[in-house]
């Protein structure tokens, strides 16, 4: 989570805590989807003996005989993969099931001009062949493509594997390979933009990997020179806000190098790959596909960790959440009543708490009078005067610190919502109503003016009653016009700082503040 979405969900809870301290508790005078999972199996190879290693064998060409081919691709019912073999890249990947939002044109993952895993082999001497414009020649089935060529007596073969769903494999074989000492394999091509609203892009775009058994992550806002990374790569993946694409080598190769630079305004990557034996066979898994926990988590190589799921102990709440967010999606196809339905079930787990705080607090707005009262007797005696404040508070059943228990119960809550609802590939383009994303801000600002009504009337309702105010003294009396100054103030704040939060939060949010308003009026009418 970035910082300024930290610092604004702290302004939320800041501006709560001061709700709770001077407009919910009354003033003490002197005295908180489910999606099918890809079982996909990551053998790791051993290393080959030379001699246990069939030549590879097809008849080659003249680079001058073969024509480029820039039309050879491997589809299946969630990928478009586009190859040229100029090369031997991959020139477009196209997701079959996500569109742009314009509802016509399907998400690149990679953007125009992009020659993905090229291959550059590197000698003793560090001198640099660069396959690029080598014109392979190929040969392609249904979901099988090879590319091979042959460079100074040294074959070249790479082979593309379409998975069922969003993988691929590559392999990668050259033989001769004795006067090399390694190669790069190009992941440098950046991750496209497939969103309208890219404000927080350089917070949301980064480079995720595993290297040397850390995991760590870059934002392109960090980017600002190369980073070199020596050791055993396990994975790596580039990541926007929706969608990411990851390289999992599974060979026991020898060292492994990774770069992380910026390319196309998205972090990108190159593995740099010794090698020492005579025949080099290498394999790679790749993924091209939505950020979505159920299929990474698939790997069991911690890929799934490049969801955003919140940090620490907050991440298993968010998963919990999710959880019960996805199998309501099950029974109902829009994600507002979704959301709304979710806000109700919370609010009716969390009622015996929050119902019992709300109680309190009305209770202790009745009872100012004999608060009154007991200081006004043990003015000259303040410890006596605490020994029957407190049993004032038991025989009227007051928790005087009542007031913050709707706060504190919201803060984990909070915390742990707003990356589901905001980073959740299913909330992607959903609608609702007038919105048209609830993983995004409310373009009109309706719901943030909507929240904060329903701020004000909860707020309003929680405040002390005229009897109330009757009863109070009058340095008592002149703090609560402040209080009543800052009962405007506040939903006015919370405005500025939800408006640029995922409408989806915000709806939740406003469900809550009606329910809690609701809630309120009828236990204020109950006591008072």
């Amino acid at each position: 989570m970035d910082k300024k979405t930290i610092v604004a969900l702290l302004l939320i809870l800041v501006v709560y805590w001061i709700s709770a301290q001077f407009l919910w508790k009354p003033k003490q005078q002197n005295n908180i989807q489910e999606t099918e999972q890809i079982e996909i199996e990551n053998p790791v190879s051993e290393i080959v003996d030379a001699n246990d290693i069939p030549p590879i064998e097809f008849q080659a060409k003249s680079s001058s005989d073969i024509k480029i081919n820039d039309s050879l691709v491997l589809e299946n019912d969630f990928l478009s993969i586009h190859f040229s073999n100029l090369g031997g890249v991959v020139k477009s990947i196209q997701l079959k099931k996500f569109f742009l939002n314009d509802k016509t044109q399907l998400v690149e993952v990679i953007p125009e001009s992009a020659q993905l895993l090229n291959i550059k082999l590197i000698d003793h001497s560090e001198s640099i062949i660069n396959l690029q414009n080598t014109v392979f020649d190929f040969s392609i089935t249904e979901n099988t493509l090879y590319f091979f060529t042959k460079i100074d007596e040294q074959t070249i073969e790479k082979k593309f594997i379409l998975g069922a769903k969003y993988d691929v494999e590559l392999d990668l074989r050259i033989d001769q390979f004795e006067n090399m000492k390694g190669y790069e394999l190009a992941f440098d091509s950046g991750i496209a933009d497939s969103e309208k609203y890219l404000k927080m892009k350089t917070t949301d775009y980064q480079a995720v990997y595993q290297v040397a058994n850390e995991q760590k992550e870059t934002k392109l806002s960090k980017l600002k020179e190369e980073l070199k990374l020596a050791g055993k790569v396990d994975w790596a993946a580039i990541k926007s806000k929706y969608f990411t694409m990851a390289i999992i080598p599974n060979n026991l190769i020898n060292t492994r190098k990774l770069n992380i630079f910026k390319n196309n305004e998205s972090p990108a990557a190159n593995i740099f790959i010794t090698h020492d034996k005579t025949f080099l066979n290498h394999h790679f898994d790749l993924y091209f596909g939505p950020l979505d926990y159920d299929n990474l988590v698939a790997y069991k190589i911690g890929l799934e960790n490049v969801v955003e799921l919140g940090w620490g102990p907050l991440q298993w709440i968010g998963k919990l959440f999710k959880m019960f967010l996805n199998m309501l999606s099950g029974f109902i196809s829009n994600w507002g009543v979704v959301i709304i339905i979710f806000a109700i079930i919370l609010k009716m787990v969390l009622y015996p708490l929050t119902h019992k705080s709300f109680e309190s607090t009305t209770k202790m707005q009745k009872i100012q009078p004999l608060i009154k009262e007991v200081q006004a007797k043990y003015k000259s005696d303040p410890q006596k005067m605490n020994v029957e404040m407190r049993l004032l508070y038991k025989e009227h059943g007051v928790n005087p610190l009542g007031g913050c228990l709707p706060m504190l119960l919201q803060m984990p809550i909070i915390f742990a919502l707003y990356p589901i609802l905001r980073y959740s590939i299913s909330l992607r383009q959903a609608k609702f109503l007038w919105l048209p994303d609830l993983s995004e801000p409310d373009p009109i600002w309706a719901l943030p003016i909507l929240m904060s009504v329903f701020m004000f009337v909860q707020q309003k309702l929680m405040a002390p009653s005229k009897n109330t105010l009757d009863n109070m003294d009058e340095k008592a009396k002149a703090t609560q016009q402040s209080q009543k100054m800052m009962m405007y103030l506040m939903p006015v704040m919370m405005f500025f700082i939800f408006k640029g939060l995922a409408s989806g939060l915000v709806l939740y949010w406003t469900v809550f503040s009606i329910i809690g308003s609701v809630q309120q009026y009828y236990i204020k009418k109950k006591f008072i």
